[in-house]
């Protein structure tokens, strides 16, 4: 057996693989004695996905020799999803070109995985030198997002001292959404000049898909720079995004 990782929640792996799954086709999940990790674009080359799982947040994580193993995103997301909240998630791999997917919940439900060739990309994520950092609750992003799509598929981050607000555009209408530290969803704001920045929301609407209304999301961003949103999987995977700017005329 090359390896058997065990996760005590289906669900809640089924939403963060459907979460990169939206902007993905394929991916190469790296599996070694530490945990599990992915790297990926976009087609488009306008979203880097990277994902950490260290192997402290599995039940049960044995893993004999470390190896890459490529995925059809979308059929995985497809078999995760048949997960129920109480079933636990049993991922196993051996000298076979498939993955075993076992959910045990009220019956023992198994299925194969036909693993695929993915071209491995050596993709760094980027140390850029954001002025501004705001964490605040999945819900009030999700939701700014979706008032935005209303009127524009861009949206403007603007961050100030005391003040992080995001605005959309259109030929007719518009709309803002103010935070300060008083309000609930805003959970914390460092700004270091007045900072602001668009980006595309179809983008955006899938990095938040599978984010819970009660989840912190951690925004970093500059000016006319890529935007990056860091959530964390039980305090210490993460799941983070980089999303290319729109540049304005």
């Amino acid at each position: 057996m090359a390896f058997e990782i065990v996760f005590d929640d289906a669900k809640e792996f089924a939403d963060l693989i459907a979460t990169a799954s939206n902007l993905i086709d394929e991916a190469a999940f790296k599996v070694t004695e530490e945990g599990i990790g992915m790297r990926a674009m976009d087609p488009s080359r306008v979203v880097l996905i990277d994902l950490n799982l260290p192997q402290s947040i599995f039940s049960k994580y044995e893993v004999e020799e470390g190896e890459t193993i490529g995925v059809n995103m979308d059929h995985f997301k497809k078999i995760l999803k048949r997960g129920k909240g109480k079933d636990t998630l049993i991922l196993r791999k051996g000298d076979e070109s498939f993955l075993e997917i076992t959910f045990e919940g009220t019956a023992k439900r198994t299925f194969r995985l036909p693993l695929i060739d993915v071209e491995e990309l050596e993709l760094d994520l980027p140390e850029l030198p954001f002025t501004a950092k705001v964490v605040l609750l999945g819900e009030v992003l999700k939701e700014a997002i979706k008032d935005a799509s209303l009127v524009s598929d861009a949206i403007k981050f603007m961050a100030k001292e005391n003040e992080f607000a995001m605005r959309a555009e259109g030929e007719t209408n518009e709309v803002e959404i103010k935070l300060t530290l008083e309000d609930e969803g805003l959970l914390d704001l460092e700004v270091q000049e007045e900072t602001r920045s668009a980006y595309g929301i179809s983008y955006l609407a899938d990095m938040v898909k599978g984010i819970g209304k009660t989840d912190e999301v951690t925004v970093r961003f500059g000016n006319e720079m890529p935007l990056q949103m860091d959530y964390y999987i039980r305090d210490e995977g993460k799941l983070t995004f980089l999303l290319a700017p729109r540049v304005e005329d």
